[in-house]
């Protein structure tokens, strides 16, 4: 990968933070980065992006796919907030089977009460 692909994956993961995002500092806490670390990709100065790009596109909510190559993926990512869910339904794994089903049909009670929209 030569530094042309990097300014391009930096402009599309930056892109995406722009459009998301109040502030690069907002991002840079969701993200547990250290402050100016979007400012330095911005300006082409650092490509740390490149070692943790699946975690950041899970929060920017994209595939990694979609970010190095630019087309559309033929995935689609999990949103931060379905990422939210899962993590939620994962932290009670220590529940007894029955009451992780009961979890779940309570999860999915609220959401169609909400919306209609899961069976």
């Amino acid at each position: 990968m030569n530094a042309t692909d990097t300014n391009l994956i930096a402009e599309r993961i930056c892109k995406l933070i722009g459009e998301q995002y109040s502030t690069d500092a907002a991002f840079e806490r969701a993200a547990d980065l250290p402050p100016k670390t979007v400012s330095n990709w911005r300006r082409g100065r650092s490509a740390s992006f490149m070692k943790n790009l699946p975690r950041l596109c899970a929060l920017l909510g994209t595939d990694p796919e979609e970010v190095l190559t630019g087309e559309p993926s033929q995935r689609r990512a999990m949103t931060r907030e379905e990422s939210i869910l899962l993590e939620a339904f994962r932290a009670a794994r220590d529940l007894s089977p029955a009451e992780r089903a009961s979890l779940l049909q309570t999860m999915l009670s609220v959401i169609r009460l909400c919306c209609g929209g899961v069976r």
